[in-house]
């Protein structure tokens, strides 16, 4: 048969945050059942072990970061592997969590509102730094991530220079909230739930969101090895399809869904019963993270480029011929196929 699957029991890989929801929703509300796939999800501790799970066909597909396929095409910290993506599964969800006494003592320089710019946040910031006799360490998930673009474009715009003024450390993120609560680490840039669990718990403290750094970027994608989309390019189609109408599914905000959704995510395979406090706040506290729209699912080329500039701007990486990069891992065409095909 033309459109038959060519695989149909897929291990596909995630990281424990709120925006591994589209793969949740997917398997536990039957939307990968529906379009003929058995897929275990695989939870994993951090990203490297996602790239390199994919790269070697230990997974078929996992959640990612919306620069990591780009990272893997182009060799960067890893062997070249080429990766697309046909499909976004996140915007937003990212923020900058300090630790709680050092947003105390920055506090008499903010307004009492609670609405202090990212620009007011970064100068207090800056003013606490001046007066520490050590570098503070600042953590980020992934050095091919938003989240350390975000870091490195908040603190350079404030005046802070990240490759000098601070110690900038990799972590795991289910790893955060614990280094922070030891006092090993001063602050950290992560996905949700840990930034509202540092709040919660009394250790941190929000200072500035992703959303409010870079609007409506494109966070987490679902990506494939080129090769593998080529070998099992139905299969794909059937994966990114089942995805979408998670995300479809997550576009709900009543409070039973978001109450179904946070039980699920507190399955034991998946963010286990850490995530229970989200279930009972209030929607306007998340850090304006979505899934669904008519144009957020899209992966589109702005945002690839934007993390290029980044990657050229932190020295990662430097390429006059962007346009084929892009082209080649952001897959639009893909998605479109997914559309019209209904």
């Amino acid at each position: 048969m033309e459109n038959a699957l060519e695989k149909t029991h897929l291990k596909l890989g995630f990281i424990p945050l709120l925006d591994c929801a589209p793969l949740v929703v997917a398997r536990e509300k039957g939307f990968f059942a529906k379009n003929g796939l058995d897929v275990v999800l695989v939870r994993e501790s951090n990203w490297a072990n996602i790239r390199d799970k994919v790269a070697f066909g230990l997974l078929d597909g996992a959640q990612m970061l919306s620069p990591l396929p780009l990272a893997s095409t182009l060799g960067l910290g890893c062997k070249k592997v080429p990766m697309i993506t046909g499909l976004t599964l996140s915007l937003n969800g990212n923020a900058i969590t300090l630790a709680k006494h050092i947003f105390d003592e920055m506090a008499p320089q903010l307004r009492n509102d609670g609405k202090a710019s990212p620009a007011e946040v970064g100068t207090a910031f800056k003013h606490w730094l001046e007066k520490q006799p050590h570098k503070p360490k600042i953590a980020t998930v992934f050095p091919y991530s938003c989240h350390f673009y975000q870091l490195r474009y908040w603190l350079t715009a404030a005046g802070i220079d990240p490759d000098h003024d601070i110690d900038l450390v990799a972590i795991s993120p289910v790893k955060m909230l614990e280094t922070l609560k030891a006092g090993e680490i001063e602050g950290y840039c992560v996905g949700e739930p840990w930034n509202t669990l540092a709040e919660l718990d009394g250790a941190g403290q929000i200072a500035v969101t992703g959303f409010q750094i870079w609007p409506d970027a494109i966070e987490k994608v679902f990506g494939v090895t080129e090769a593998w989309a080529k070998e099992n390019p139905n299969t794909h189609k059937a994966v990114m399809k089942s995805l979408l109408e998670a995300c479809h599914w997550l576009r709900q905000t009543d409070p039973e869904t978001r109450k179904e959704l946070m039980q699920l995510l507190a399955l034991p395979p998946y963010l286990d019963e850490s995530v229970l406090p989200f279930a009972t706040l209030p929607d306007e506290h998340s850090i304006h993270q979505v899934f669904y729209s008519t144009q957020a699912n899209a992966p589109e080329h702005s945002h690839a480029y934007l993390m290029l500039d980044q990657m050229e701007r932190t020295g990662q990486w430097k390429e006059a011929n962007r346009q084929s990069i892009v082209e080649q891992v952001y897959r639009t065409d893909i998605y479109q196929s997914i559309l019209s095909a209904g």
